[in-house]
């Protein structure tokens, strides 16, 4: 009795042992086929861009792009992991019924190899799973980013300006602002005089206007903001471009956008400034602003009116579960924008209009009925529709009775992630980000040659609007038009980045304040 009693544990540890055998198998599976996801579809996928979208809420992603990402790792995963499952059984002797079938095969199953499987499948699987975490950590750069993120600096309470109205000074009569955040826009698409970007000059009507208007560069041409890390994605651009300060991710602690969760409860955003100065702040996307926190930074720091697909679609101007691309397409999306301008400029009060397009989102972007095909590649004919789009609504502003005291700002979110598109563009190629500002209140003393980031925009669009800033420095931004030279060109942009990723308990405690009692 005794005997079968301990058999019948046995048997059960067994069990147990291949239930988690096989849980580690698949994990390790899930792990390396994220990673080859990441690496695939990501142009410079960074782990803090990762950290991010694990604290921030994700609502509002559209079931195309998580569709593609499950069934990628999902898929892959099962067709790798439940086959090295069933011939690890066998080849370990689990499946006695069907090692008995193939009874011609017993021999591989009785030599020093299968006694090892036998004997320690529980750690062949975990260390599988140790390998594919491995691997993830290599090519997401997992040791570098844990190290500098650790390492203390106090570079940004040193250079940290506080955005206080204080320093700040607006014109009697105050300018209104559009401002317009153009997913993925950089000026690669653009045609390259020394040959190293695209072959083609996929946005031509942008370059028209940055030829025109106020185009800060780093060289002679079109040119634009570097990049660094905590600006690289969508919600982390719309921060540091609004408040001068990158997005930095708190590996332990920290979250983006939760309920009952201050969103950076230390920063000062334009929202914020012009709303205290008297502003109407009006924000439209076609996405749901929910995702990536998106919603509570633009109504905890200015208390924005948004426009967004559920809004638009409470206020019956899209039909119920109306849902193109992320929400809706570009082109209502600029119809939307000269409505709401119409109704803000009849009322006796300045307006800050901003603007989120998502059609040259990756990958490859959204044909809308408005698109020519001019090109083999859709991205490219993505691209030149929403360069056109863009003119259209422009021109359409600049004959409205409001344009005379209104600023215009067009800047990239961050540089595209599609991973192909740009395959063939020339490594030392210096990758810039987009911007124009039309109808500015000052000139600027030098437009061309600077190294900027794009927390530089923060100060440079108050000062298109004619305010005049003590300092000429907000935050970690400096204001383009003056002749102060920014951090970049300070530090270089190398060490300014190192510095940024390090740990700066200031802007924990300050910006974040993460260790603060609630």
């Amino acid at each position: 009795m005794d005997a079968e009693i301990k058999e019948k544990k046995i048997d059960k540890r067994k069990r147990a042992g291949i239930i988690t055998a096989g849980f580690l198998m698949l994990l390790a599976c899930v792990v390396f086929f994220t990673t080859i996801w990441f690496l695939i579809n990501y142009d410079d996928i960074r782990l803090d861009q990762i950290l991010y979208q694990m604290k921030a809420p994700a609502e509002g992603t559209p079931s195309y792009y998580t569709g593609r990402a499950v069934s990628h790792v999902g898929a892959w995963s099962i067709l790798l992991a439940v086959p090295l499952f069933f011939v690890y059984m066998y080849v370990s002797g689990r499946m006695k019924k069907l090692s008995a079938r193939f009874s011609r095969y017993r021999q591989y199953t009785e030599g020093k190899v299968c006694t090892f499987f036998r004997e320690h499948y529980i750690r062949i699987s975990a260390w599988l799973l140790v390998i594919a975490f491995l691997f993830f950590c290599v090519e997401l750069k997992v040791g570098s980013y844990l190290l500098t993120t650790s390492t203390p600096s106090d570079f940004i309470e040193e250079n940290y300006v506080k955005p206080e109205q204080s320093v700040l000074k607006f014109p009697e009569q105050k300018r209104n602002l559009i401002y317009i955040f153009l997913e993925s826009m950089e000026n690669t698409y653009a045609q390259d005089p020394d040959g190293d970007g695209v072959a083609n000059d996929y946005i031509s009507e942008l370059a028209q206007l940055a030829d025109t208007y106020v185009n800060f560069s780093e060289s002679q041409g079109l040119g634009g903001a570097l990049n660094y890390d905590g600006t690289t994605w969508t919600a982390s651009a719309l921060v540091s471009q609004t408040s001068g300060l990158p997005v930095k991710v708190p590996l332990l602690s920290g979250n983006f956008g939760g309920e009952d969760v201050p969103y950076m409860p230390g920063i000062t955003s334009i929202g914020s400034v012009l709303q205290e100065q008297g502003y109407k702040n009006v924000f439209l996307m076609g996405s749901d602003a929910g995702f990536g926190g998106r919603r509570h930074y633009i109504t905890e720091h200015g208390g924005y009116e948004i426009g967004d697909t559920k809004a638009m679609i409470a206020a019956g101007k899209l039909p119920e579960g109306y849902a193109q691309w992320w929400g809706y397409e570009d082109a209502k999306l600029f119809n939307f924008a000269k409505e709401t301008l119409t109704e803000l400029a009849a009322k006796d009060q300045p307006f800050n209009l901003t603007m989120l397009t998502a059609d040259t989102h990756f990958p490859d972007g959204y044909v809308c009925e408005h698109c020519e095909e001019k090109y083999d590649n859709q991205y490219a004919n993505v691209l030149s529709c929403s360069s056109a789009m863009v003119y259209d609504f422009v021109t359409w502003v600049q004959q409205q009775d409001f344009y005379e005291n209104t600023t215009i700002v067009i800047s990239g979110d961050h540089l595209t992630m599609d991973p192909e598109f740009l395959e063939s563009i020339d490594e030392e190629y210096t990758r810039t980000i987009y911007n124009c500002i039309i109808n500015s209140a000052v000139e600027p003393k030098q437009e061309k040659n600077r190294q900027f980031g794009v927390f530089d925009m923060f100060p440079t669009t108050l000062a298109a609007m004619g305010v005049e800033i003590e300092g000429d420095r907000l935050a970690l931004g400096t204001d383009l038009f003056s002749g102060e030279k920014t951090l970049t060109e300070i530090h270089g942009q190398e060490t300014l980045n190192r510095e940024l990723q390090k740990n700066s308990e200031f802007y924990n405690e300050e910006i974040l304040q993460v260790n603060r009692d609630n």
